[in-house]
């Protein structure tokens, strides 16, 4: 059957709209000829952690669905200490982990890429007691990631589209800058009023927005970027240059490298935030990396160091 002996295929069938669940048949009939499987379909919110932690018997986990069912898989694997190889076969909405893994959408090529692939170690970050691996948002984003989860079942927009929808909204109805304190490694504490500051691993969040140009996800680094407030009307003019990538040289954005970043709220109320995609709030973060921890299976054609 190839070089591994058993996978355990973890899927969620609400990703991207509920049609995940449609592709069970498909995935099933893709899978046959290549692996020896267990099919293990979640019904719940963070079912797939429990899945994820139980994988006695099994040299290979499958993550089938978006960035929020690899976030609940990979803190399954890292609670229970279990470092088997992780594959993923992109369905979701936003599929951002898919672009700095260069794995294919389409599922056939991406099951291919899994069986003639290879493993290779990738950082995994902490935020609070959350793992993620590729994106953490707080401030606004987090507000656009929160309205975006809220209406995805109902809209048919997806990636870039549902989260320009939600961006839009927010804009007009709830937009408002955050007041922070931030700690970068062994700098001092500064106080920052901003419109959003992202801690990533990986280049894009948001279905594309290249918000963090050039992170690699093998560094052991978190590309931090955080953007001073802003009134709505540069929100929207800058916002292009966000989508491509083009705004690092811009006066309001900063941008650095770190090990470890710790973000407060100033009057002590509750920071919005969002970690793979998924919210949550806290009144402190504290962020740190840990260096090529993950095993994930990427295409043979993948150069580590390679970026989105």
């Amino acid at each position: 059957m190839g070089k591994f002996k058993k996978a355990k295929v973890i899927l969620n069938p609400a990703a991207n709209h509920g049609e995940t669940g449609k592709l069970v048949d498909h995935i099933n009939k893709l899978l046959k000829p290549h692996f020896e499987f267990d099919l293990l379909i979640t019904t719940y919110s963070r079912q797939a952690e429990t899945f994820a932690a139980e994988t006695f018997g099994f040299d290979l986990i499958i993550g089938v669905g978006g960035d929020g069912t690899i976030n609940e898989i990979v803190n399954g694997m890292m609670n229970s200490g279990n470092l088997t190889p992780l594959a993923f076969l992109p369905t979701g909405s936003g599929n951002d982990f898919r672009r700095m893994l260069k794995i294919s959408r389409n599922l056939k090529t991406a099951i291919k890429q899994i069986v003639n692939g290879k493993v290779v170690l990738i950082d995994i970050v902490r935020a609070n007691s959350r793992f993620y691996v590729n994106s953490f948002g707080i401030g606004f984003d987090a507000q656009v990631a929160r309205l975006a989860n809220q209406t995805k079942q109902n809209s048919k927009k997806s990636g870039i589209l549902l989260y320009l929808q939600s961006l839009f909204k927010v804009l007009l109805k709830d937009y408002h800058p955050y007041r922070i304190k931030l700690k970068v490694d062994v700098e001092d504490w500064q106080e920052k009023i901003i419109t959003l500051l992202a801690a990533n691993s990986g280049e894009s969040y948001g279905g594309g927005f290249l918000i963090t140009p050039g992170a690699r996800n093998d560094d052991g680094l978190i590309d931090l970027c955080y953007i001073d407030s802003l009134p709505i009307y540069e929100i929207i003019l800058r916002l292009p240059f966000v989508i491509f990538g083009k705004h690092i040289w811009m006066k309001p954005f900063h941008i650095c490298k770190a090990r470890k970043v710790w973000v407060k709220s100033v009057d002590g109320s509750p920071l919005p935030a969002h970690l793979d995609g998924e919210i949550f709030e806290a009144e402190e973060f504290e962020i740190e990396v840990f260096p090529k921890k993950l095993p994930v299976i990427v295409p043979a054609s993948f150069q580590e160091g390679q970026v989105g």
